[in-house]
């Protein structure tokens, strides 16, 4: 997990990457892909059906989910909203088993177990949350440092929200090479 942290600070120029960075991205990435749902913290217990999970890893790489073996449950209105509710323990726990073949598939690397996604393990959670991030920033070299600039450019202040620069999307941005840099 530290070297996870340490190499996802590589591409915030050195600047602390936070928990709730790494929430809002993945909260940003789930939303600009246009699902609705999203995560309050590592520990929001609708984490455990998985289908969060799942809308962000297909939002960083839209054909990787078969929906057709996802598992959603039933749905009803909770406090106006439609939510899955009453999903079976083997629902969450194939979900589950789900998500870590997709990440692992992506070539995310996978710390967890099914039951902790089903449990709702915190520290678990953001690991892989963390870890799907990483994967996605590596497949877009660059993203995260012009995002930081072009936020620098337009705040008046010398304070970057990264949370922001990494929700946002660009398509071809190069990274110079750390031995070009010195």
């Amino acid at each position: 997990m530290l070297q996870l942290l340490k190499n996802l600070r590589s591409f915030s120029q050195g600047k602390e990457i936070k928990d709730a960075d790494i929430l809002n991205w993945a909260n940003k990435k789930v939303q600009i892909s246009g699902k609705p749902s999203h995560m309050e913290s590592f520990k929001d217990k609708s984490l455990s059906n998985g289908i969060f999970l799942l809308e962000l890893l297909s939002a960083v790489e839209p054909r990787v989910v078969n929906w057709q073996v996802v598992t959603k449950g039933e749905t009803g209105k909770n406090e106006s909203e439609t939510v899955p509710f009453n999903q079976s323990d083997e629902d969450k726990q194939a979900n589950a088993n789900y998500i870590i073949s997709v990440a692992r598939k992506l070539g995310c690397s996978i710390f967890l177990l099914p039951e902790d996604i089903v449990e709702v393990n915190q520290k678990m959670i953001l690991t892989l949350t963390a870890s799907i991030m990483y994967w996605s920033l590596l497949k877009r070299p660059g993203q995260l440092e012009a995002l930081a600039e072009s936020a620098r450019d337009t705040t008046p202040s010398d304070s970057v929200d990264i949370g922001d620069a990494l929700a946002g999307e660009v398509t071809s941005l190069s990274v110079m090479d750390s031995t070009e840099a010195s």
